[in-house]
């Protein structure tokens, strides 16, 4: 593996944390396909929504599994004016309560694609040097998610109703890391410390930057990416991406600062950040 592109900052091996301004690695290594899970998907939001809403986050309660969809205003991971319709995927839930569209893909690709995605993380885990995180990304208490998002082709009058002219609202994830193992399509776009929007643009290699998580745990000395997908300037491209988050599980645990903390509790107060 390699390292072949750093936007705005180099990670360093730190011997005592200081604040690190960390945005986006890119690493050239041999990615999966994602014709699978890109098939699962679009098969499974092309169903009648009496069976989608079957899969509805609220029919799951568990971490942030399950269907989100345009318009809804109960969603946990996505805005209502969000144009988008994702399924969350994770080790937290019984493969066979998820749709038989997501079979396959969990069965024969998910295992693979997690030592991936562990492989990039723990290349940025050993450079921060830092042996509390190292102890805890060892640990039991991290599991995977993974959001898969579909992006339909633009309606004009949508566009005129999102103020802020974005697909997927500004936002920090719940992860520790986030990694897009199958690279990036064009439209995904990140603040920089001075609040200047940067655009990625497409990329075919994988993908990974820090999550609120991180920060969570270092007392915000690694900051989390703020980031965006922007408005197509042609309106009729559709978008794909797929998102895989470390995090804690549901029922664990983890002290911070003298506090024991479940990941219950820390899915509460990320999502008292919106």
């Amino acid at each position: 593996k390699k390292v072949v592109k750093l936007f705005l900052s180099v990670w360093k091996k730190f011997k005592i944390m200081s604040a690190i301004d960390f945005k986006i690695s890119e690493f050239e290594i041999s990615k999966k396909s994602d014709f699978r899970i890109k098939k699962a998907l679009f098969d499974f939001i092309q169903k009648p929504f009496e069976y989608k809403s079957k899969y509805l986050q609220s029919n799951y309660k568990t971490a942030f599994d399950g269907y989100s969809y345009m318009g809804q205003k109960d969603s946990l991971n996505q805005y209502y004016t969000d144009m988008l319709h994702s399924f969350v995927l994770s080790d937290f839930q019984n493969f066979d309560d998820f749709p038989i569209e997501f079979k396959d893909f969990l069965y024969e690709e998910w295992e693979d694609l997690k030592k991936l995605v562990r492989k990039v993380e723990l290349n940025l885990i050993n450079q921060l040097n830092s042996p509390y995180l190292t102890e805890l990304y060892n640990s039991n208490i991290m599991g995977y998610m993974m959001s898969c998002n579909y992006y339909p082709k633009t309606e004009i009058h949508n566009k005129t109703l999102h103020q802020n002219k974005t697909r997927l609202s500004a936002h920090t994830d719940v992860s520790m890391f986030t990694t897009f193992p199958f690279g990036l399509s064009n439209g995904f776009s990140f603040f920089d410390k001075n609040e200047n929007l940067i655009k990625v643009g497409d990329k075919n290699n994988v993908l990974i930057f820090s999550g609120y998580f991180l920060e969570f745990i270092t007392n915000n000395k690694v900051k989390a990416l703020n980031h965006q997908v922007d408005l197509p300037e042609t309106l009729e491209n559709e978008r794909f991406s797929f998102a895989i988050f470390s995090l804690p599980k549901p029922e664990s645990s983890f002290k911070l600062n003298g506090e024991t903390i479940t990941g219950k509790e820390y899915y509460k107060r990320y999502l008292g950040l919106f």
